[in-house]
């Protein structure tokens, strides 16, 4: 069974990342691994690839860099690398290999280490798999098809991505209302604040600033009312 979950990747290894779909994921990773890897297929002349800040060109989805990254690239191949050590400490690893042989000794490796592996295009040995993400400054949201057919993921990306775009306003606003909140009543008020049909109102005809500064007053009004006399 799998179950979406957010995951803190402190240290990801892709295999392969230098080129094609590959690279793509080494983009992606970069986006979101604390440390990240890549393990080439081939000899490279360069100990480092250079992600400048901004869209990243391999990836598909509407996600920005926030600033460059260097990711140092392994100076052994993935055929004759030590994988046992190369994995060690990884949160997740991604290998997009032509060799089948060699995909399937570092799904093997991973699992026996206990890390989240993704063989790109051969989901019977992978434990993890990507999604096609939709990402605003408070809004993350991933789509899959489990593995089974990821352009329908990326088409339904698509679709949804300026329904996102729309909803990242509330999504701000329910988020500034919150840090008005001591932590003990935080989901009552909250409940009792969306519930509201004077603050819908207000944030349709007189913007979110106006009802942002509404939800203070009634939020500060209620803590006043509970407070010990």
């Amino acid at each position: 069974m799998y179950m979406p979950l957010m995951v803190n990747i402190r240290r990801a290894v892709v295999f392969g990342g230098e080129r094609g779909e590959g690279l793509q994921k080494s983009q992606k990773l970069a986006l979101f691994a604390d440390e990240l890897l890549i393990v080439p297929e081939a000899p490279m002349a360069t100990s480092t690839l250079v992600f400048p800040a901004g869209k990243l060109s391999e990836v598909k989805e509407k996600l920005e860099l926030p600033r460059q990254r260097e990711i140092p690239v392994h100076p052994v191949v993935a055929a004759d690398c030590d994988l046992e050590a190369v994995i060690r400490d990884a949160t997740f690893i991604v290998s997009d290999l032509l060799d089948e042989h060699l995909n399937q000794r570092i799904a093997k490796a991973g699992e026996r280490a206990g890390v989240l592996v993704n063989v790109i295009d051969t989901k019977p040995l992978c434990n993890t798999w990507f999604m096609s993400l939709i990402e605003t400054p408070h809004l993350l949201a991933g789509l899959s098809t489990k593995g089974q057919a990821a352009f329908f993921s990326a088409r339904l990306r698509k679709k949804l991505e300026p329904w996102f775009a729309r909803q990242e306003k509330e999504a701000d606003f329910w988020i500034k209302v919150r840090q008005f909140l001591p932590s003990g009543s935080v989901m009552a008020t909250l409940s009792t604040l969306e519930n509201s049909w004077t603050l819908k109102l207000v944030r349709r005809a007189l913007g979110y600033s106006t009802a942002l500064r509404l939800a203070h007053r009634r939020i500060q009004k209620h803590l006043v009312k509970e407070s010990p006399q």
